[in-house]
């Protein structure tokens, strides 16, 4: 089933409302850059290296190896999404997952 541009937008406008992640103003930011990038089909685009530079202001000096924001800033991402869909958002019927590994966010239909 194909899910609407409509329908992942409203997904991550309602996770952005939420209190869960209207208290964490930087994670909030972050899962916005990584929805934008995929809806506008340039998740090739989302890198270790890009998040660091344009989400967090790193220079283009970035090392991953020194500097672990972006894999640290992730995992709360998730631990976040996690937390606000066995809560706030358990009545969504579409949840956005970052599989771990991964930057891309994937949408799932959840059943009622």
């Amino acid at each position: 089933m194909e899910i609407l541009l409509e329908e992942r937008r409203a997904a991550l406008n309602a996770v952005l409302e939420s209190k869960e992640f209207s208290r964490a103003p930087a994670l909030a930011k972050l899962l916005k850059y990584l929805c934008e990038k995929t809806f506008e089909g340039r998740f090739h685009e989302i890198k270790e290296f890009s998040v660091a530079t344009e989400v967090y202001g790193r220079s283009e000096s970035f090392g991953e190896k020194r500097d672990s924001v972006v894999r640290v800033e992730m995992s709360r991402l998730r631990k976040r999404l996690r937390s606000y869909y066995e809560e706030e958002g358990a009545h969504q019927a579409l949840r956005i997952v970052i599989p771990a590994g991964t930057y891309q966010p994937e949408f799932e239909v959840c059943a009622p």
